[in-house]
């Protein structure tokens, strides 16, 4: 059986091979690796954070005065991933005239939570930092997670102990964004149970815990068709959020499952799914996105 991140994989280096983005020039420097494109720059293994790791940053090649900048994480059970698997998906947000930062971050088994969580911070941390030099915005900085990434997404957003750590307030942070995340659940999973740590911490690890009304927006993309992560998370999660006063706001793909949305995200023209539409509508205005009418 092909394992739900080698179809990701598969899928989304088949969009890559037939978008016609070969590299049109390529120099090396002291750090990183500057590859230039038709309508891309991508700087690619940036040294970030406190464990020596990296990151790619995609920018346009013209892009526009104070981009928005999205920080993305990728999925794979916290235990499967890398940066170098969503290049195709650097070059769609970048179509958008964002600035987008892909980090590898640290996984199972050499970690458990909350490392990736702390080495996420760590990446919105640089953002904020660097992000300028590339053309970005540093206030406006949209955070994307699909799966096991939209956990850490949400989190970073729900529990403000993680982004203080490195020095951020998370409403300093314009919006975060969940793609099929497991957001709204308990760890029924063996697996996953040891990789959260002890049975008494397991509470910390549930967005729902930290909901209290005063984070930033969120938007929570699911598919209709997802087999692998309910589409109750998103829906459960937004409602705990609106409820207590928050802005949030979750919406149902139709005809999409788990690998599905993040191939509708980085291949907009195959139209998957309303993905991008609903991303762009919050990246370019979470506020209005994500709040209901008369909040703030």
């Amino acid at each position: 059986m092909i394992s739900r991140r080698s179809s990701i994989r598969y899928a989304l280096a088949c969009i890559l091979f037939t978008s016609g983005c070969s590299a049109t020039g390529l120099a090396r420097g002291a750090a990183d690796l500057l590859f230039v494109r038709d309508h891309l720059i991508t700087v690619r293994d940036v040294p970030y954070g406190r464990h020596d790791l990296r990151l790619d940053v995609h920018r346009p090649r013209l892009p526009r005065a104070n981009a928005p900048v999205v920080v993305f994480l990728f999925g794979g059970r916290w235990k499967y991933g890398s940066k170098d698997d969503y290049r195709v998906l650097g070059d769609a947000l970048t179509k958008q005239g964002w600035v987008a930062v892909i980090p590898e971050y640290r996984l199972h088994p050499a970690v458990d939570y909350p490392a990736w969580v702390d080495d996420a911070a760590d990446a919105v941390r640089w953002a904020r930092d660097n992000i300028a030099r590339f053309g970005g915005d540093s206030t406006n900085i949209v955070v994307i997670g699909h799966s096991a990434g939209a956990h850490t997404a949400t989190l970073l957003a729900l529990d403000e102990r993680h982004l203080a750590s490195v020095g951020i307030d998370p409403r300093s942070i314009r919006g975060f964004v969940s793609l099929a995340g497991p957001v709204d659940t308990i760890w029924t999973d063996a697996d996953v149970q040891r990789l959260m740590g002890p049975s008494e911490g397991w509470p910390e690890t549930y967005p729902r815990t930290h909901v209290d009304g005063t984070e930033p927006p969120l938007l929570l993309l699911h598919g209709r068709n997802d087999k692998t992560v309910h589409p109750e998370n998103s829906v459960h999660l937004a409602a705990r959020i609106s409820a207590a006063g928050g802005c949030a706001r979750s919406v149902l793909i139709d005809g999409v499952g788990h690998v599905k949305i993040i191939l509708a995200l980085a291949a907009p023209r195959l139209e998957l799914g309303d993905v991008m539409p609903e991303v762009v509508r919050f990246v370019e205005n979470p506020a209005g996105a994500a709040c209901p009418a008369g909040s703030r």
